[in-house]
């Protein structure tokens, strides 16, 4: 096997790809309920590679933008409905960003689809629009439809770029037989470590301000 074809293997083999190639749109919904909440792999990077995949038509973005949407309602709609009823796993998952979400339930209470809308483009901090929400009672209809309109452009801004990041690589270095698949999980790779780096940096914030 080719060196170049040796690599694509290896970075299509684990996480997302793999998964989302054996279970098909299905598949898509099922990481987003179950190995999403547990993994560090960011929900952008999860869009990004839908959006590579859809380039290489192994989905259809419109589809598979509408299956990613799907599992990110039903998660939050669990979400919401745990922490109305005071989960305690919700308390210990949200107990360290304690005093970030205080900021946020004031936000929430005066401007809920404003603050739904910024909270959704906040890596890793999406998760606190359902919980706050549901643990200020406040009504699910109102807050689904406001979560459903940040999600939907959410999903299709990530999508969409990873559509054309995978179309301006293969024009640009087409003659390379397949490293543009290289490049782009490396590019993914790159954007996921800014965005982890940037949540770490936001807890060391946090716990500075706590310990003062």
């Amino acid at each position: 096997m080719h060196l170049s074809n040796q690599l694509t293997f290896f970075l299509k083999t684990p996480g997302f790809s793999e998964f989302v190639g054996r279970f098909g749109y299905i598949g898509i919904v099922v990481w987003f309920l179950t190995l999403d909440q547990f993994t560090p792999i960011p929900e952008e990077v999860s869009l990004l590679t839908v959006g590579y995949l859809s380039a290489h038509r192994i989905f259809n973005p419109f589809i598979a933008g509408v299956f990613c949407l799907v599992g990110f309602l039903i998660v939050d709609t669990i979400y919401f409905f745990l922490s109305k009823k005071g989960s305690s796993w919700i308390k210990k998952k949200t107990e360290e960003s304690s005093s970030t979400m205080q900021q946020y339930k004031k936000k929430l209470n005066e401007n809920m689809p404003v603050t739904i809308i910024v909270l959704c483009f906040i890596p890793r901090m999406r998760m606190f629009a359902p919980i706050l929400a549901g643990s200020m009672k406040l009504p699910f209809r109102k807050f689904l439809l406001f979560d459903s309109l940040a999600l939907s452009a959410f999903t299709a801004i990530y999508i969409v770029v990873g559509f054309v990041f995978n179309k301006s690589l293969q024009r640009i270095i087409s003659e390379t037989k397949g490293l543009e698949t290289v490049v782009f999980f490396a590019a993914v790779l790159i954007v996921a470590v800014i965005i982890v780096a940037s949540i770490r940096k936001r807890k060391n914030r946090r716990s500075k301000k706590v310990s003062l």
